[in-house]
């Protein structure tokens, strides 16, 4: 029997898709950090918004430009640029990347936009825990592992959206024993 010498595997390529929300995107960043210093390869997909904050106010290129084949993705979120995403509005992002992202991602992964060189194929998928349907969808269809990682910000996001309900209701403030 012939032998070749070893074999080389491709490197894990790990999709990491965060909600278009700061304590989300910091979370995950914190995570994909981890995984690349675990030696796997490593792609951010966030939104251009996002993103294009991130470049702007902060050093994260450089930051995880010391890891191999961590990479920097973007996607649409669907919205016009100059619509507001903040506040009561932001459920507005949420619905739209449900509705209108989609698509997109599922080409993203179909053509190999996510990846790099020989580690071009995405191998695993982890997305925020607020992220439902669309990206379980894409991840069954293409046959790719996926994993719901709930930010501890995800809480705080849906304490934001119904304090008001809550003292509305009378729950709040807790008054007596």
């Amino acid at each position: 029997m012939e032998h070749r010498g070893p074999q080389v595997a491709h490197p894990a390529r790990v999709l990491i898709f965060p909600l278009a929300a700061q304590g989300h995107v910091n979370s995950m960043l914190k995570l994909a950090e981890l995984l690349a210093l675990a030696g796997l390869h490593v792609t951010f997909l966030n939104t251009d918004h996002i993103h294009n904050r991130l470049i702007r106010y902060t050093d994260v290129e450089t930051r995880f430009s010391k890891y191999p084949g961590f990479l920097f993705r973007t996607i649409s979120d669907g919205l016009e640029e100059d619509h507001p995403r903040t506040g009561d509005l932001f459920m507005d992002v949420v619905y739209s990347l449900n509705e209108k992202t989609k698509p997109v991602l599922r080409e993203m992964l179909v053509s190999g936009k996510l990846g790099a060189g020989d580690s071009s194929c995405v191998t695993f998928i982890i997305a925020d825990g607020v992220f439902g349907g669309f990206t379980i969808d894409v991840a069954e269809e293409l046959h790719i592992p996926i994993f719901h990682f709930r930010t501890i910000a995800a809480c705080c996001f849906w304490c934001y959206f119904f304090f008001p309900d809550l003292v509305e209701s009378g729950e709040l403030p807790v008054r007596g024993n």
